[in-house]
């Protein structure tokens, strides 16, 4: 075994010491011979690489009403609430389990498929909840941009961990979320590259994306993909949120400004007739989630019971 395959078995002992003997860590750490913080490491391992998985055998009344409710008046295929248990508290991790058992579901066919990722919090952290499985057949594509404009590569990009835990083929899309300019834009799109990747998303059967929120706290601006007044322009158009880097107002309408005519992403409109997969939640979130699915640009929805309930409200 490799180095990695060695570190994966000594985390599935952990695993199996902690949540099925309900063993210490200082128990673990001295049948294993590693220190405390080294067990810690061990188990975050098995989390991240699908090791461990939770079972919960019982509807929760409350989001499955929520679910029912949003599916129903949006028309969609399916939509998950996962519970929350604050307002502060992230549910990210409660997304990205659910996110991806509906993942897994795809991936573990024996006929190929193409996958295509957006980027975010909550898409990378689905791929880290996947387990690892050998599916070389299958493809995954980007579906946005994965560098910013100071040269740093998205650090929230699931492709690369997708294409590794299954052995399957990556396809990036290797440009900024905006472009400097327009020409600069229309230079990048016609590179063999560029139309070689949009034609593999193209056959896509599904594609799993994030729901970005506009405003102060907005990825997009957080993680330098535009500027300060950049983010201005949007506020003022009242842009609400964005699918894949393209702006949408509270309708669900694309915004056309300076900023979305540089957006180098794949055009939302090739992937009307696509399986679109939205994972995101928190109540700050809502205005954007419910401006997605308003837009009809949404199949299915994986979101947390605070996003839900605004939109239900909403519904009212």
């Amino acid at each position: 075994m490799d180095k990695f395959e060695v570190k994966l078995d000594q985390a599935a002992r952990a695993a199996w010491l902690s949540y099925v003997g309900g063993r210490t860590q200082d128990d673990i750490a001295a049948q294993l011979g590693v220190s405390r913080p080294g067990v810690q490491r061990l188990l975050a391992l098995a989390r991240q690489e699908g090791l461990v998985k939770v079972h919960i055998d019982h509807p929760i009344a409350h989001c499955t009403a929520l679910s029912q409710a949003i599916r129903e008046a949006f028309e969609l295929d399916y939509c998950d609430v996962v519970p929350a248990a604050s307002d502060t508290l992230d549910s990210t991790p409660y997304l990205a389990v659910a996110g991806a058992d509906r993942l897994a579901r795809l991936i573990e066919r024996s006929e190929p498929q193409t996958l295509s990722l957006g980027s975010g919090r909550s898409v990378r952290a689905m791929v880290e909840a996947l387990s690892r499985i050998d599916r070389p057949q299958h493809r995954f594509v980007s579906l946005v941009g994965n560098v910013a404009r100071d040269g740093s590569s998205n650090r929230y990009d699931g492709v690369m961990m997708a294409a590794d835990k299954t052995g399957g083929e990556r396809f990036l899309l290797p440009t900024p979320v905006v472009a400097t300019t327009v020409e600069e834009k229309q230079t990048m799109m016609a590179q063999p590259l560029f139309r070689a990747v949009g034609e593999v998303a193209k056959q896509a059967q599904a594609a799993f994306i994030g729901v970005g929120r506009i405003d102060r706290q907005a990825t997009l601006f957080q993680d330098h993909f535009i500027s300060e007044a950049e983010l201005d322009e949007l506020l003022s158009l009242n842009a609400v949120g964005e699918l894949v880097g393209w702006p949408m107002d509270a309708h669900g309408r694309l915004i056309d400004c300076s900023t979305s005519r540089r957006v180098t992403s794949l055009a939302l409109e090739l992937f009307r007739d696509h399986a679109m997969v939205a994972l995101a939640g928190g109540r700050d979130k809502g205005p954007a989630i419910l401006a997605a699915l308003r837009g009809g640009w949404l199949s299915s929805l994986i979101t947390d019971e605070h996003a839900a309930r605004y939109i239900v409200d909403q519904l009212g």
